[in-house]
């Protein structure tokens, strides 16, 4: 996989493995939101099958999304997006020397696939996965799934209507773009000069028109499994092999192409008014990724921050925080690395690894690719690292800081464990911490709640049984159990190194039964140590979805920055030296 970046757009590049090319080139576009969010993996491994069969991919991050300059509350997305597919096709052609290109898009991606297809030079086909085909429809689903989102992760379900637009999971659909989508019936846009596949859910009415919509072409139209699996969560997603390898299939029946000399991709970077951005594979078998973020200003003297993966939230985060705090910090003059660990977004696998959830989350094996990244950036020339991890990562960013001297800072967001418990599976973690914890934890002391178990409107068991917990971890603090003592042991050995610590929570995150389990209530076991300080931000969820929330991290995180250790050996880096340096330690892809 090679990044490349074309007007102000972050992609990948999979170039054709094998014996064989195709002379085929498929551009794979991106579904809108939150669900670009959660295929990003399952994008990365449709890919990956193609160039396994000899066609070169790109997949893209449409302007104003993912690593990709501007924002959605940028003008005219439709067309930007529109005409950034047409580029990448040209892009990839360049790159690859592929003489054919295939457009597949994904859910709003394939609406606006089929709308770039009549520009595109030398079509070869379309493909259609789960497409939306009337967009109408689609700007009154995006104000349903907005609203369920809120209310699924306990949000105020009318804040996702705004005069600016619609927000799902902290991402804008702004009013403009609202009202453009509204115009686009695929069956009425020109017909495509290529064969055409469209793969869509059990039942899906609204794909049934485009078996007639478009006479001149070849459509094939069939039902497959599984597209429902990338829905909005994505460390739940699931990646729809079958319609995967059915699209695979039939790309691989096309007529083959022949090719033309390639042009090797300059280093992928992207310039803001405040950073510039370089993305790079690195690790073991450069099947890791990130991307550095740095200030523009001409020195930089404080420490670098790497910021790890969320759950299975690619680089990019939950609501793009991953990007906008890295550029936010840049501005103020700090750099960072958002990186993707193995088996998460942009993350390869490890080989011979299984892809299930307990392989890529609080797994040990995941501790030295985080130390890959340090290395990476202790050898361009940083040698004072902070890192920062929320959730799954939070636990891996505690471990990596424990485990090395060269991290001088630490910042933890929402952490669910400080150790893992032994024999509990991933699974089990993520259905203690939600399915009771967040339900329950902030009705304890809630005279109402009591009031309707007594009522009969509350079902008392599951406040009962949250309360005997609460009651027991407090026990706990006087005898600690021997994950406690690993806990203590854990954030003793920080203590000594005197590193320093920002423990950020949501005020009514699961993750406090965590806190109080190991350090009693409200973390006071931890006052003790004067470089750990512990933050709480209100009227937030534990993805800090609202704008607020994010705000007020990123404020914790600058305030942080001022504490982390600079170690006498670092270096003050001119800009020259610094932009770029991924491209000094670049090696044959």
């Amino acid at each position: 996989m090679i990044p490349v970046t074309f007007d102000g757009v972050m992609a990948k590049i999979h170039p054709a493995r094998g014996d064989h090319t195709s002379g085929l080139g498929v551009v794979i576009v991106p579904p809108h939101g939150v669900e670009a969010l959660a295929a990003t993996k399952s994008l990365r491994l449709l890919a990956d099958a193609l160039a396994a069969k000899g066609h070169a991919c790109l997949r893209l991050d449409l302007p104003g999304t993912g690593d990709s300059l501007g924002t959605d509350a940028d003008a005219d997305r439709i067309e930007a997006w529109t005409r950034s597919i047409v580029s990448a096709a040209q892009v990839l052609s360049t790159h690859t020397g592929v003489t054919g290109t295939v457009v597949l898009g994904l859910r709003l991606g394939a609406l606006l696939a089929a709308r770039a297809a009549p520009d595109i030079d030398n079509l070869a086909g379309l493909v259609l996965l789960d497409p939306i085909t009337r967009g109408r429809t689609y700007a009154r689903e995006l104000t349903v799934t907005a609203r369920a989102v809120a209310e699924g992760a306990r949000l105020d379900p009318d804040a996702t209507s705004t005069p600016a637009g619609v927000l799902i999971g902290g991402l804008l659909t702004s009013t403009a773009t609202l009202e453009a989508l509204r115009g686009l019936d695929i069956a009425k846009l020109p017909e495509p000069a290529a064969p055409v596949l469209v793969l869509h859910r059990k039942g899906a009415q609204d794909a049934a028109p485009l078996a007639t919509a478009w006479p001149a072409s070849p459509v094939i139209r069939e039902e497959a499994s599984g597209l429902d699996g990338i829905a909005l969560s994505p460390t739940m997603a699931v990646t729809p092999r079958a319609a995967f390898d059915r699209a695979v299939a039939w790309i691989d029946g096309l007529s083959k192409r022949g090719t033309v000399p390639a042009v090797a991709p300059a280093p992928a970077m992207l310039t803001g008014p405040d950073f510039v951005e370089e993305a790079a594979t690195f690790g073991p078998d450069r099947r890791l990724f990130g991307v550095i973020c740095q200030p523009t200003a001409s020195e930089a003297t404080g420490p670098i921050l790497l910021i790890l993966n969320a759950g299975r939230n690619s680089h990019v985060g939950w609501a793009r925080t991953g990007v906008t705090i890295a550029r936010r910090l840049a501005a103020q003059g700090i750099a960072s690395f958002r990186m993707d660990l193995g088996g998460v977004g942009d993350g390869a696998e490890r080989p011979g690894t299984a892809d299930t959830i307990d392989a890529v989350l609080y797994n040990p094996a995941l501790t030295p690719e985080v130390e890959a990244a340090v290395d990476l950036l202790d050898a361009g020339g940083y040698r004072s690292i902070a890192v920062m991890g929320a959730c799954s990562g939070a636990h891996l960013a505690l471990q990596a800081a424990a485990a090395d001297a060269r991290i001088g800072g630490v910042v933890l967001v929402n952490i669910q464990r400080f150790v893992w418990r032994r024999g509990e599976t991933v699974e089990q973690a993520i259905a203690s911490s939600y399915a009771v914890a967040s339900s329950y934890v902030s009705k304890l002391w809630d005279r109402r709640a009591w009031t309707k178990v007594l009522t009969g409107e509350r079902p008392l068991l599951p406040l009962a049984l949250e309360l005997t917990k609460r009651l027991a971890a407090r026990a706990r603090g006087f005898i600690p159990s021997p994950e406690t003592r690993a806990a203590r042991a854990l954030m003793d050995k920080l203590h000594r190194q005197d590193v320093p610590v920002e423990i950020v929570f949501s005020e009514d995150d699961a993750g406090l039964e965590e806190l109080a389990r190991h350090f009693g209530s409200r973390g006071r076991w931890l006052t003790r140590m004067p470089r750990v300080r512990l933050n709480y931000i209100a009227n937030t969820d534990h993805d800090l979805t609202p704008e607020a929330a994010r705000d007020a991290l990123f404020v914790h995180t600058l305030a942080a920055a001022g504490t982390w250790k600079t170690s006498p050996a670092g270096q003050v880096r001119p800009a020259e030296q610094r932009h770029g340096f991924c491209l000094a330690l670049r090696q044959p892809q």
